[in-house]
């Protein structure tokens, strides 16, 4: 049976008769529902809900709650080759919107209120397709008995994409009876098969176990990049404090240059970083703002400079860095592009001010040359044309050097 919107009316005479008929015969009832189709609604404690739906029985309900745009979900462990199809079929047909399912069953509160929680032991709901915090966004449920499957898909879905799964793959794999019934060519008794039949099929078989193979490995090699990648892109797009200063550290020493934490050093007496690279030594000093940032935060990067030459054991160093994290409380593409938009002001700094959003495009093209000649200037390494850097050497512009003019 295919839904093409909330799920067949599990109560209705229709599906009461497949469900029997089914049982009589021995097989699964094979159900393909699409969720969310309808008017949404919202509400302070369950956020935006869309239209859900109703299990046979008193199984209760699969509720549905819209993801944001973009979310792209990823293959579930454990999958049959069926489920398998369906599920790689969904990622490459997307609907227009994905949704997080969950299963839930009504009761009675015993004050005539009915609350909702997840049902224990009455069926599964087995994730085909999952978000980034594993929650299915395409199941598959099965009642404790077996005796029905029922795909829970996005509504939006391609319907002749459904029905082609159907008849090529779940009916072969959950109700091959009713092909035989129908004498459908896609039943073929394998001990009637010719030898070349046989080999061809195995062929076929070694083949999807080598793709899958090689799937697996891709996941787990994009797993692992995204394990170094996550923390990196979240603190430096929207980290504060000491999570910000790591994630600066670590992207420069990925840019060849050795750092030195200074605040173990010399506590708030100093920058927060030492960065040396070819020969060049720059403080570097990292703030963030929510908003726009303020024409203060390069105050004490000045001070931390003309104070670093008394400090015990400082040797000298050519200047100093900013770096800002601003905006934070918009998306990155809605950021402005430069820290200071008041080109004056910035332009009259002895210091070059970055980005930490700089850094991380940086960091994730690996174009080490910008980042190093952003932040310790022409060190003699070739710089690529087509990214523009921030000013980084006062003398360019008929300014004295920047120590020169904070001993003064």
């Amino acid at each position: 049976m295919l839904s093409p919107l909330s799920g067949p009316a599990t109560g209705s005479e229709p599906y009461k008769r497949y469900a029997e008929g089914a049982r009589q015969r021995g097989e699964t009832a094979l159900v393909i529902a699409c969720i969310g189709a309808g008017k949404q609604t919202h509400s302070v404690f369950s956020g935006t809900v869309a239209p859900g739906i109703h299990l046979p029985g008193r199984h209760g309900q699969i509720s549905a709650s819209p993801l944001p745009v973009g979310v792209s979900p990823e293959l579930a462990d454990g999958l049959d080759h069926a489920e398998h199809d369906l599920a790689t079929r969904l990622l490459n047909h997307p609907p227009h919107t994905w949704f997080s399912l969950t299963h839930l069953k009504a009761r009675s509160s015993g004050h005539g209120v009915a609350r909702v929680w997840p049902p224990p032991g009455e069926g599964e709901l087995r994730p085909l397709l999952v978000d980034g915090l594993g929650d299915p966004v395409a199941g598959v449920w099965m009642p404790a008995s077996g005796s029905a499957r029922w795909f829970v898909v996005p509504h939006g879905t391609d319907q002749r994409l459904l029905v082609q799964w159907l008849v090529q793959h779940a009916l072969p794999a959950y109700v091959p009876g009713a092909l035989t019934r129908a004498r459908s060519p896609l039943v073929r008794d394998p001990a009637l098969a010719t030898d070349a039949e046989a080999r061809l099929v195995e062929t076929i078989a070694e083949e999807q176990r080598a793709h899958e193979q090689r799937q697996t490995e891709l996941q787990q090699q994009l797993a692992a990049l995204r394990a170094v990648a996550d923390p990196l892109r979240d603190c430096l797009l929207f980290g504060t404090g000491h999570p910000l200063e790591d994630a600066v550290h670590e992207v420069l020493v990925a840019a060849g240059a050795t750092v030195t934490r200074l605040d173990a050093v010399y506590g708030t007496r100093s920058a927060d970083l030492l960065a040396e690279y070819d020969g060049r030594r720059v403080l570097v000093e990292v703030k963030s703002a929510n908003n726009r940032p303020s024409q203060s935060l390069p105050d004490k990067l000045l001070k931390h400079l003309n104070t670093w030459p008394a400090l015990p054991g400082a040797e000298r160093v050519d200047g100093g860095v900013l770096v800002v994290n601003y905006q934070t409380n918009l998306p990155p593409a809605q950021r402005d592009a430069e820290v200071y938009t008041d080109r004056a002001f910035a332009d009259a700094l002895p210091f070059p001010v970055i980005s930490s959003a700089c850094l991380f495009d940086w960091w994730r093209r690996e174009d080490w040359n910008a980042m190093r000649h952003a932040v310790f200037g022409d060190t003699g390494s070739a710089q690529p044309p087509e990214t523009a850097m921030p000013d980084t050497e006062p003398k360019a512009s008929g300014r004295p050097g920047l120590l020169s003019r904070l001993r003064r």
